[in-house]
């Protein structure tokens, strides 16, 4: 395709998305959505850690707890909570793009659904940095997910560098538009995670993260303006008990991705009881 058509079409894209961000900030904040408090523990416990997390963790009203432990903790973290008849979901943190094949070391969707996964992470950064994930990737992933039955939490975040020089908007359009591309809308959660705060101890303030939501949702509105409102986006970056309130404050922060928190049963309960109807 000739670049000034490119270009042309780019531009086309940004000017709708501003369009629909200014539209969605006279809507009312929808009242349906799910909300989310996801726990990422990353390559962090054993057999005896996870049970006994579980074991304490109690779920909260109104929202959804998902645990995602490394795959070998799958399985034994879901038979505990089935057989505790707990409320909670288990979630994978990565699952491959294709249905089966000769990819060692890799997961198909089919056997995290197998097993009893429910959610599933998807293009988190580090999975970009390491692993060398992009969006395509991402949207691959994501179809092979829903094709199983499981939802996608979709990761998408700029870096420091991209965020210094003012970048931010323009990647995550790029991220949300090539991870989503053939997939509708509703089928998905999102998490924003800027790289430049995950496992920094740095976190975006919460006004800023609303403002961040707002405009990813503005870009989710300019691909199905009828169901952007439904859709979850979740903070993830250095969330904690003590700036969780905040986050659970804003209108477009529907949960939140916790990482190093989330380790700690004390501290991830404490997570859920802000976030949870009633607290």
């Amino acid at each position: 395709m000739d670049q000034s058509i490119k270009a042309y079409i780019k531009q086309l894209v940004q000017e709708a998305v501003e369009q629909s961000a200014s539209s969605l900030n006279n809507l009312p904040p929808s009242t349906d959505r799910k909300q989310y408090i996801i726990a990422n523990w990353k390559m962090n416990k054993n057999i005896q850690d996870t049970l006994e997390f579980l074991q304490q963790l109690k779920e909260g009203n109104g929202v959804e707890v998902v645990v995602c432990p490394p795959a070998p903790l799958l399985y034994p973290a879901k038979l505990y909570v089935q057989g505790q008849n707990k409320k909670i979901h288990i979630g994978a943190q990565n699952v491959h793009q294709e249905d089966k094949g000769a990819y060692t070391g890799e997961t198909a969707a089919s056997l995290l659904k197998d097993i009893g996964c429910s959610h599933c992470i998807i293009g988190h950064s580090e999975r970009r940095q390491y692993a060398h994930e992009d969006d395509a990737i991402v949207n691959l992933k994501a179809k092979q997910a829903l094709k199983r039955g499981l939802t996608p939490i979709i990761c998408i975040g700029e870096t420091l560098e991209q965020k210094q020089q003012n970048q931010t908007e323009k990647v995550l359009t790029k991220q949300i538009l090539g991870a989503m591309d053939g997939i509708d809308v509703p089928q998905v959660v999102f998490a924003y995670e800027p790289v430049w705060a995950i496992g920094t101890g740095e976190s975006a303030t919460a006004e800023e993260a609303q403002r961040i939501h707002a405009y990813i949702r503005s870009v989710l509105d300019y691909l199905d303006e009828h169901n952007a409102e439904k859709v979850s986006i979740l903070y993830g970056g250095s969330v904690n008990e003590n700036n969780a309130q905040e986050f659970a404050s804003m209108t477009d922060i529907d949960g939140v991705l916790v990482g190093g928190a989330s380790l700690k049963v004390d501290s991830f309960q404490k997570i859920i009881a802000v976030f949870a109807k009633g607290a």
